[in-house]
């Protein structure tokens, strides 16, 4: 499967949802956000080897050998669960009972569509030079950990629909 970008990603993760279609979607709110918890832990430990503070090989979801492969693919990982699990999960939600999915859906679509934007600027900025992610990393930030924190509170805010 080739993602070029993250806007394909999401599509693609869309199709295939479609050929798995979910019958619930709490549980898979919640896995999802369990995901971006670990993805968030992942780039910390990153981080930390970066900037000397961990000699540890491995570094959650990654190893210090492949840490710029795992970088370079979180935006489109990102957009591909947006796709796939956090919109599919939201709707999946009316058969759970949830009464104001129609009402908020739109709303989320749209952040998670401006997200989706935003991640493929943050790629383009990294893909042929992760360097760029390592000097913000040393300097205590990260260029993308703010789409996780905010692919985290979108989830968070569909599993808040009831």
């Amino acid at each position: 499967m080739t993602k070029s970008d993250c806007l394909k990603s999401f599509k693609e993760g869309q199709v295939q949802r479609m050929t798995y279609p979910l019958h619930q979607g709490r549980y898979k709110l919640e896995e999802q956000e369990w995901g971006f918890v670990v993805a968030k832990d992942t780039l910390r430990m990153v981080r930390d080897f970066v900037n000397g503070r961990s000699r540890c090989a491995y570094l959650g979801r990654c190893m210090a050998s492949d840490k710029h492969t795992w970088l370079k693919k979180l935006p489109l990982d990102v957009a591909f669960s947006v796709g796939h699990n956090l919109l599919p999960g939201l709707l999946a939600l009316k058969k759970e009972g949830a009464l104001c999915v129609d009402r908020d859906y739109p709303a989320i679509e749209h952040d998670c569509e401006q997200l989706i934007a935003r991640l493929e600027q943050v790629r383009n900025a990294i893909k042929n030079d992760i360097s760029v992610e390592y000097r913000h990393m040393k300097q205590g930030g990260s260029l993308l950990e703010p789409f996780i924190d905010e692919a985290l509170s979108i989830t968070r805010r569909a599993l808040a629909v009831r």
